[in-house]
């Protein structure tokens, strides 16, 4: 869309990966630009510890994050991270890997899902 907030979990992580499909595809760089104006970061309150969970053990990821808050996990899953989605998707891509298709959008979706239930479980505290 051309108008609302952007929720991302690591805007600067996010944003060069935006600003390099802009890089690559000028022809979407308005809409794209667009996007960047609009990004709210979801890390932020978890790095500032405006919220703390001790099962967090410290860490403001994503992936200690949401088992703190919700009980649900990334453990168990074929791809499970953010570095072994990257490098499955290359392999799969450029290396004639495994088809992880499936498995890649799994790991996508509970990254989407995930951030949804960190704002419903915060929501929850106001």
């Amino acid at each position: 869309g051309e108008k609302g907030t952007v929720l991302v979990y690591n805007q600067s992580f996010e944003i060069g990966r935006l600003k390099e499909l802009a890089e690559h595809f000028p022809e979407h760089k308005e809409w794209i630009d667009n996007v960047l104006k609009r990004i709210v970061d979801l890390l932020v309150p978890f790095r500032e510890f405006s919220y703390y969970n001790p099962k967090q053990q410290g860490s403001a990821s994503i992936k200690e994050v949401l088992p703190a808050i919700t009980g649900k996990s990334y453990k168990g899953m074929e791809i499970g991270d953010g570095g072994t989605a990257s490098v499955e998707f290359y392999n799969m891509c450029y290396n004639n890997g495994k088809d992880v298709r499936e498995a890649l959008l799994k790991y996508c979706e509970l990254d989407t899902l995930a951030e949804v239930m960190i704002v419903e479980k915060l929501k929850g505290l106001i």
